[in-house]
């Protein structure tokens, strides 16, 4: 096919938000996934400011003259569909959805009322709870006299973490006033609101996969990540900190398996999540614990979610052609 004729794909990466660098790691084994041969790739990156850049300059998502795509200096590069690989604040929340939506431009991943409810750690573990999904006990922060009030309520020790971030930014343990006040104190320089929640010393931390296309959906048999020593924090999972094994399928009774992908279901539902998603969950004692939702999983290399789906028959250049065929057939 002539390459002009090819559907224009933009891959959205990097952000404003604390998990450019996340973004930046996936964007670099996602971009080489993108099918030359039905598409024609174009990297999109954001940064730190906000700026959309593109081929050396700065580009705008817009709807002008009946085209939808990215506006550079009096020029529109039409564009099929996108794909914002964004995590966390500024990308996975709904926000960079919502610019999308109003330009026309079609695009992979959860809308804007999805991601920015699964983005919120609080909203999700108030719903999961409503759907009779066991959940941590939890406080929600908005200054260090609230940290104090979990403390009273929850007892030591506690974990600290910014509501709408993911992959274990600003996260910290505290085991007396002093450590929880400067914990929190750091969460909220990221973040206006952070969770308090009870501290699980060693649970197995559990993954379930989400994807959907052609009209079927594949809900992952859980995986299973583990580490050395303390909780799996954002060193350990991009910075090659400590020891980290990687299992899938987990080692886990059918009865767990089963109850962690209907959890997964009905967040699923409930939240309104489309293509695909990770929710994990905490196994101790026997005890399943839901933990949070991720609307657009890592695609790192040391990433569970492409595992997961290619255990399910789905490999990682599947997927990614499968989310771009279903955005452009969605439409905008």
């Amino acid at each position: 096919m002539n390459n002009d004729l090819k559907p224009t794909v933009a891959l959205i990466y990097g952000g404003r938000g604390a998990e450019a660098e996340v973004s930046l790691r996936g964007a670099e084994r996602v971009l080489p996934l993108i099918s030359r041969e039905n598409y024609k790739p174009l990297a999109v990156f954001i940064d730190k400011d906000g700026r959309w850049l593109c081929g050396g300059g700065e580009v705008t998502p817009a709807f002008i003259g009946g085209l939808s795509g990215l506006y550079r200096e009096g020029e529109m590069i039409p564009l099929s569909c996108a794909i914002p690989l964004l995590h966390g604040d500024f990308g996975e929340d709904g926000v960079v959805q919502g610019a999308l939506e109003n330009a026309k431009i079609p695009y992979a991943g959860c809308d804007t009322g999805a991601g920015a409810i699964a983005c919120d750690k609080a909203a999700t573990k108030a719903l999961a709870e409503s759907l009779s999904i066991p959940t941590l006990p939890f406080r929600v922060a908005v200054n260090t006299e609230g940290c104090i009030e979990a403390e009273e309520y929850l007892g030591y020790p506690l974990i600290v973490k910014p509501c709408t971030l993911g992959s274990s930014v600003g996260i910290s343990v505290a085991t007396n006033r002093d450590e929880l006040t400067k914990a929190t104190e750091r969460a909220l320089r990221l973040c206006p609101r952070v969770i308090i929640e009870k501290y699980l010393c060693a649970p197995r931390e559990l993954e379930c996969g989400y994807f959907s296309a052609n009209c079927k959906e594949i809900f992952t048999d859980p995986g299973e990540i583990s580490c050395d020593e303390g909780f799996y924090d954002y060193e350990k999972k991009y910075l090659g900190v400590g020891k980290v094994k990687i299992s899938h399928p987990a080692k886990i009774p059918e009865d767990i398996k089963r109850r962690i992908k209907d959890y997964t279901a009905r967040l699923v539902r409930a939240i309104g999540v489309r293509d695909l998603c990770r929710a994990d969950f905490f196994l101790n004692d026997g005890e399943i614990y839901f933990n949070e939702i991720n609307t657009m999983p890592g695609f790192t290399e040391g990433s569970l979610y492409p595992e997961m789906l290619k255990n399910h028959g789905v490999e990682p250049l599947e997927l990614i052609n499968l989310l771009i065929q279903g955005a452009i057939e969605r439409g905008a």
